[in-house]
């Protein structure tokens, strides 16, 4: 052992190397980790599964890199659910510095593909691991800690579970660490210090700029929290201390204002904004606590799990008053019951007071604050048992105890797969007796052998132990054995022959394209799988017979099962799909993006005219719905010769030529939604909301040209904020930076 002491007093007299030295550790572990997703060898890769993963994010970032590196704002998607605000789609994540990034790295590099979201998704660990480190580190003056604490997070139950399939929820979360750090050496002087302010700000921007709302929330409440305890702890006046936290929250929402601003107005006109208490009240339901030590059984994902030694850890740091322990046990105790979300009554309170609350489903998702909490206590726990002074019989006798009871369920769960031999009860006996090793592995090195916590061998020890637990349970949670370049998104043969159809149309894509990757392959669908969707289209789906959907939506291709739909079609192409045959329907006769309506059936209820629009006996072609009588000579008789020609059709600016005998509602199959703003003849015109959502105009007879752009305000003020903050930001951490020279000797 004596080259280990020689190792720590070289690390001890050269502090910045064995900082360098941990980071370096936390690096190759990484590697290691992830190494059949990092690989060259094609038989040891590994992928990310289908699904969330790459029909909306991967889909969605490549139609953000294509307008990107064309010099152009992705403000609007016309590929997926027959249009929708893409920039307002928080997911879509466009301003998101790392998957900027992303972009021009893979610009490079072979282009957008399934491998560069992937390498995305992983080197957020990276980050993840650093931010914890560091922060822990900090706060301990322990790197063992920080390194004990880097790991749970990183390579917990929670972060390996989900949040990488819903890449949002990873990239939004992994910057808390980062705040914390900020706020913590923010206050370490007594007051607060602009720049690490300034920093704290801008994690929590980056963390809005992901584009998962609701994780940004979690981490809000935990900034707050922890700024406000920190003042406490500091003696830091209640006056400052509110400037402080005021500027921080308008600082970090700010930089995000150029998303949040048209997310905000977005959310309010999606089905998620009908949503109400029994929707949104959903959690863990209490038997998943049981996950807390045995992983990997009872669901498909073990948010909760950090592992057994970190469970011990946290404990030892409670049970010692540890400073700030009690604060991140009561923050895990109230996310933890949080997380049942209304099973209990603290969810119900928080639901009716604490802003933002109300707007979110999946309570479950409170494990996120369960994780990085359990993990700072681990690192607390290490902290304290390596500074020594800690009397090891009691806890000894704990761990003792719990050794035995693991051992005992071991056998329990043995005899009970013997009797029952279901693949359940096998799982639950191996899952029993890894958990009777890893109790036993952590009475032997924190029970037994707390005495000895402060020699290098029990740093070594400790972090194998973390390294053994996590590496063994969660690496393959979510990996598939198939390299990325293979994976099969959508039916290549169908969408080969939509291709080839170089008109405008929309495409019913359901079965054999689904996700959003109309948006990755620009082929306009009237489907997809965000998870926001326009309250108009749900109306359109849930209320409209199918050959109505199709026809006013402009359908010309229908991807289905079906060998025959209720109106003419001819089958293009077919080709298997799973278990059944795909077949490809070109509609005999599709309406086109636009057209000339002269007969109007007025009423203020978009119910009803929904009902009209049911209606068999409507002609879409000929009758439209308003909301009143427009100021228009309509004709009695249907005039002929009507002619409207799409001349121009981008994502934002659409152009049509109009010759119309008659006056009459010109009819584009778009949805009516803020901001966009026409012209007729150079002049500004009123946009009619026309058959209960689509765009219209009123026109008088003779020709026109007339221009749809969409240039929404909310983008216009929130880039301006965005800008203004980002300025601050840097001003304010320069500053901040003199002034940490100027303290210097």
């Amino acid at each position: 052992m004596i080259w280990l002491h020689r190792i720590e007093d070289w690390l001890v007299t050269k502090p910045r190397r064995a900082d360098l030295a941990a980071v370096l550790m936390l690096t190759v572990l990484w590697m290691f980790y992830f190494w059949r997703a990092l690989t060259p060898n094609v038989a040891d890769q590994v992928s990310y599964p289908t699904g969330d993963f790459s029909g909306q994010f991967l889909a969605f970032g490549a139609y953000q890199a294509r307008r990107l590196l064309a010099g152009e704002i992705p403000l609007w998607n016309p590929y997926n659910y027959a249009g929708h605000p893409f920039l307002a789609d928080t997911q879509a994540a466009v301003f998101y510095p790392p998957r900027l990034a992303t972009i021009f790295i893979s610009h490079f590099t072979g282009g957008w593909t399934y491998t560069a979201l992937q390498a995305e998704a992983v080197a957020h660990y990276w980050l993840a691991a650093l931010w914890m480190y560091l922060f822990v580190r900090t706060i301990t003056r322990s790197r063992v800690a920080g390194l004990v604490s880097a790991l749970t997070l990183t390579y917990g139950g929670y972060l390996t579970g989900y949040p990488p399939l819903q890449l949002a929820i990873l990239e939004a979360g992994i910057w808390l660490p980062l705040s914390l750090l900020a706020v913590h050496r923010a206050s370490a002087g007594g007051y607060w210090h602009i720049g690490w302010l300034a920093i704290s700000a801008l994690g929590l921007g980056l963390s809005l700029l992901a584009g998962h709302p609701q994780t940004t929330l979690f981490f809000t409440y935990v900034l707050i929290a922890y700024l406000i305890h920190r003042a406490a702890q500091q003696h830091i006046g209640w006056l400052s201390t509110s400037i402080a936290l005021v500027g921080t929250l308008g600082l970090g929402y700010g930089l995000a204002a150029v998303q949040l601003l048209p997310g905000l107005e977005y959310m309010r006109l999606t089905v998620r904004a009908d949503l109400g208490f029994e929707a949104l009240a959903g959690g863990f339901p209490f038997g998943d606590l049981i996950s807390l030590v045995i992983p990997n059984v009872v669901t498909l994902w073990s948010p909760l799990y950090s592992g057994i030694a970190a469970l011990a850890l946290a404990g030892v740091a409670i049970w010692r008053g540890r400073e700030s322990a009690r604060f991140w046990g009561i923050v895990a105790l109230t996310a933890l019951v949080l997380s049942f979300g209304g099973e209990t009554v603290l969810y119900r309170l928080t639901y009716l007071i604490a802003p933002g609350f109300s707007w979110f489903r999946g309570q479950e998702r409170a494990a996120y604050v369960i994780a990085h909490s359990v993990a700072i206590l681990a690192g607390l726990g290490t902290a304290t048992l390596r500074e020594g002074g800690f009397e090891g019989r009691s806890l000894s006798r704990v761990l003792g105890i719990a050794t035995l009871t693991a051992w005992a369920f071991a056998l329990e769960a043995f005899v009970v797969s013997r009797i029952a031999d279901t693949e359940t009860a096998s799982q639950l006996h191996h899952a029993a007796f890894f958990l009777a090793v890893l109790v036993t592995l952590t009475w032997l090195i924190i029970g037994r052998s707390a005495q000895a916590a402060a020699q290098p061998w029990w740093a070594a020890a400790i972090a194998a132990l973390v390294v053994f637990d996590l590496f063994s349970l969660t690496w393959k949670t979510n990996w598939e054995p198939i390299p990325a370049r293979e994976r099969v998104l959508y039916n290549e043969r169908l969408v080969a022959v939509v291709q080839q159809d170089r008109g405008l149309f929309r495409v019913d894509g359901r079965l054999g394209l689904g996700g959003n990757y109309g948006t990755m392959l620009g082929i306009q669908d009237i489907r997809g799988i965000s998870p926001l969707r326009l309250n108009t289209l749900e109306r359109y789906l849930t209320r409209l017979p199918q050959f109505r959907l199709h026809q006013i939506l402009a359908v010309k291709y229908v991807f289905t099962d079906w060998t025959q739909l209720e109106v003419p079609s001819t089958i293009v192409a077919s080709a298997p799909e799973g278990y059944v045959t795909a077949n490809l329907h070109r509609l005999d006769t599709p309406l086109p993006r636009a057209w000339m309506a002269y007969y109007v059936m007025a009423s203020p209820d978009e119910a009803q005219q929904l009902g009209w629009l049911a209606d068999p006996s409507f002609d879409p072609r000929t009758t439209v719905t308003l909301a009143q009588e427009p100021n228009l000579d309509l004709p009695a008789e249907l005039p002929q010769g009507a002619r409207v020609a799409v001349e121009e059709y981008r994502p934002e600016r659409i152009t049509l030529h109009v010759e119309t005998p008659a006056d009459g509602i010109l009819v584009l199959s778009e949805w009516d939604y803020p901001g966009w703003q026409a012209t007729v003849d150079g002049q500004p015109a009123e946009i009619l909301r026309v058959d209960a959502g689509l765009r219209g105009l009123a026109l008088k007879a003779g020709r026109h040209e007339v221009i749809f752009i969409y240039r929404p305000l909310t983008f216009s003020i929130g880039i301006a904020i965005s800008a203004v903050v980002l300025g601050l930001l840097a001003v304010g951490i320069a500053l901040g930076w003199q002034q940490g020279r100027r303290a210097q000797p």
